[in-house]
């Protein structure tokens, strides 16, 4: 029996490693738990490996990877890989297409790649971006430092009247502010901070200092960094410097059968590919898939689908270091970001550009929200304005939204079904990639003791077996090869015991059958190889036909 699921709390470190051994141990066949490797704070970074061991060992399969958890008040991410990996353990035998998935590829997930971030941002309540590792400074900063500074478990916003304040009341809902008119005076004004402590306060200027864990474990990846004219502070000192990092990395690059990749993230409601900069144009077979494949998330998620470029506010800016980077530019393999959770989308705000709209929109969007607060949270979303003696600032109202907890988090009788579109959509990647097959093998008596052997290979999945034109582009795909093992006694007379047979085409190049343009004929799925052999009559010869990325397959036949 496989312990359910349950969505009534966020799992600490201990709470999720006790989930994930009981259901490796339920279920020892089709799944596997090991530390890919352990946090800056010792901490193991899990890892689990799905697929029926029964059809074959998981590095002889296509396979998927998934991780979460990398941004340290993203706690809902975790879900979407749990939910994954309990669909897919209690789907084997009932569901078909679960069935086949384990018994043909194989899926790598890991829940929680940053567990100190999850840690300390669940048990202090404040907002940490990612790592809790003190760069680029080892000490705070003086200045304002985000922090929940009266203990409730909430980040919220700090208001104190100001008379050159940029912010008043709106006229018809005061719990809201608004800009004043630029040529506005004589009102009641306030300043609006972001709640925590100021280091250093001589009783006028607060400036916003740097996070004391302000290292954003999604840029430091070895990839673009050449890119920008500056070295991003937050991106770590050299790529791949964290542990969290080097952790994920040897476990992709260990993992040569992996096809495709989906990190999963809060908040937006999207779901995003590469490019991740305008000076990068991806090739057409590679657009047509994500295009594709983003279809489909669509369909099942109902989130946006966009680049990463179109996602900027700023389309000039440069972003290098990234997720999207590494995984698809670098090594080739279909990659993709989601941020789950549109709380603009839950208020019944549809249209929207989601960078853009966190720096401005219509005051309209605002009252809505705080009615939807109201009507649908009870009113913990955006907090009634309450008096707090601040210690630096003296007295100040503590309120507005409580940012954690239903912006980067939905709430939590909402994330099972927020997440759930997203494992089908894991699992419709997952059974697109290649897949090798021994589609034929014949053994001819040519003359006596003489048996020429041929062997046909097929990809029988819709991706081709290199993945992306990227990685042919980049050579980082591996080649197919078929190798043929001789029983004693025997002798290869022509051919070689390994040969290289090139690559294999997918049906994702499939067009449109109206017209003849663009169709290239014959069988780009199919290759064969022969050998001539010299072996005694009833003696069994073995072939195996092999891609780094689209699998094994094996077979034997008896000579004579």
């Amino acid at each position: 029996m496989i312990r359910p699921l349950t969505y009534d709390r966020f799992y600490k470190h201990d709470e999720l490693t006790a989930l994930l051994r009981e259901w490796a141990d339920s279920c020892p066949t089709l799944a596997a738990l090991e530390s890919a490797g352990r946090s800056w704070e010792g901490r193991d970074i899990w890892l689990v490996t799905l697929t029926n061991t029964a059809t074959g060992p998981a590095d002889e399969k296509p396979a998927f990877f998934v991780e979460a958890g990398i941004h340290g008040t993203e706690w809902s991410s975790c879900f979407a890989a749990l939910h994954l990996v309990h669909r897919l353990l209690t789907g084997y035998g009932n569901d078909e297409r679960v069935t086949r998935l384990l018994d043909t590829r194989t899926v790598y997930v890991v829940p929680r790649l940053n567990p100190d971030g999850h840690e300390h941002a669940m048990a202090e309540g404040r907002f940490i971006r990612s790592s809790v590792r003190p760069h680029p400074s080892p000490v705070a900063d003086p200045g304002l430092q985000l922090r929940d500074v009266d203990g409730d478990g909430r980040a919220l916003f700090m208001r104190m009247p100001d008379a050159d304040g940029p912010w008043k009341t709106h006229p018809d809902e005061p719990r809201l502010l608004v800009p004043r008119e630029p040529d506005e005076v004589g009102g009641d004004y306030f300043r609006l901070f972001q709640e925590g402590d100021i280091t250093g306060y001589r009783g006028d200027v607060v400036e916003v200092a740097e996070a004391l864990e302000g290292l954003d474990l999604g840029q430091n990846l070895p990839t673009d960094w050449e890119a920008a004219p500056l070295l991003p502070r937050n991106a770590g000192p050299f790529p791949g410097s964290e542990p969290e990092i080097q952790a994920v990395l040897r476990a992709v690059v260990d993992r040569p059968n992996i096809t495709g990749y989906v990190t999963c993230h809060t908040f937006g409601g999207l779901h995003l590919c590469p490019p991740m900069n305008d000076d990068v144009r991806l090739p057409g077979d590679d657009r047509r898939v994500f295009d594709v494949v983003g279809a489909k998330a669509a369909e099942l998620t109902g989130y946006d689908v966009m680049s990463f470029q179109d996602l900027k506010h700023d389309p000039a800016a440069v972003f290098r270091g990234g997720q999207l980077g590494w995984y698809y530019h670098q090594l080739g393999i279909f990659a993709w970001i989601t941020e789950f959770w549109s709380p603009q989308r839950a208020a019944g705000i549809e249209s929207y550009h989601a960078s853009r709209w966190l720096i401005d929109h219509p005051v309209e969007d605002d009252l809505r929200m705080i009615a939807w607060s109201d009507t649908e949270l009870d009113g913990k979303g955006f907090v009634d304005w309450y008096p707090y003696e601040h210690p630096q600032l003296g007295p100040v109202e503590l309120g507005g939204w409580d940012m954690i907890n239903y912006w980067y988090n939905p709430p939590m009788d909402r994330i099972e079904a927020e997440v759930a579109p997203h494992t089908e959509w894991v699992i419709f990647q997952t059974l697109a990639s290649p897949r090798v097959e021994v589609r034929r093998l014949t053994a001819t008596e040519v003359s006596p003791g003489v048996h020429r052997i041929r062997l046909v290979v097929g990809n029988t999945g819709w991706l081709p077996t290199y993945v992306t034109r990227t990685a042919l582009d980049r050579e980082v795909s591996g080649d197919l090869a078929a190798e043929i093992t001789l029983p004693d006694g025997a002798t290869l007379l022509t051919g070689e015991g390994v040969e290289r047979l090139g690559q294999l085409e997918g049906r994702s190049g499939t067009l449109s059958s109206t017209t003849w343009w663009g169709h290239d004929p014959g069988t780009p799925d199919l290759t064969a190889v022969e050998w001539m052999v010299q072996a005694p009559a009833g003696s069994v010869a073995a072939v195996t036909a092999r891609h780094p990325r689209a699998g094994t397959a094996r077979a034997e036949i008896r000579l004579g």
